[in-house]
C-alpha cells in the first residue's frame, strides 16, 4: 500500500497517522463535478470539527468551494440549454 501524504508512525503502539498539511505544499484534489466538490467540502468540515484546520480557514475555503460549484453549474446549465436550443 502507498501513501502520497507523509505520515508518522508511532513507535509504541505502531498506529500510523498522517502529518497535517504543511503550508507551501501544493494541495491537490478533483474536483470536475459537483459531487467532488461536495466531498472536499466534507473534507474541510470533518478537519474543522477534528481542529486539523482552524475554522475561520474553513469556512474561507467552503466559500471558494461553493463559488467553484456554482460554476460548474453554471457550465452545465449552459450546455443543457444549448443543446435544447439545437434541437429546436
Amino acid at each position: 500500500m502507498t501513501n502520497k501524504h507523509p505520515v508518522e508512525i508511532d513507535a509504541a503502539t505502531g498506529i500510523v497517522s498522517d502529518l497535517p498539511y504543511t503550508k507551501g505544499t501544493r494541495y491537490r484534489c478533483k474536483l470536475d463535478t459537483l459531487n467532488d466538490v461536495r466531498r472536499e467540502m466534507a473534507k474541510v468540515y470533518r478537519e474543522s470539527r477534528s481542529d486539523v484546520i482552524d475554522p475561520v480557514t474553513g469556512t474561507k475555503l467552503v466559500w471558494m468551494l461553493q463559488a467553484v460549484g456554482k460554476a460548474i453549474e453554471t457550465g452545465d446549465l449552459e450546455k443543457r440549454i444549448e443543446i435544447l436550443e439545437n434541437k429546436r
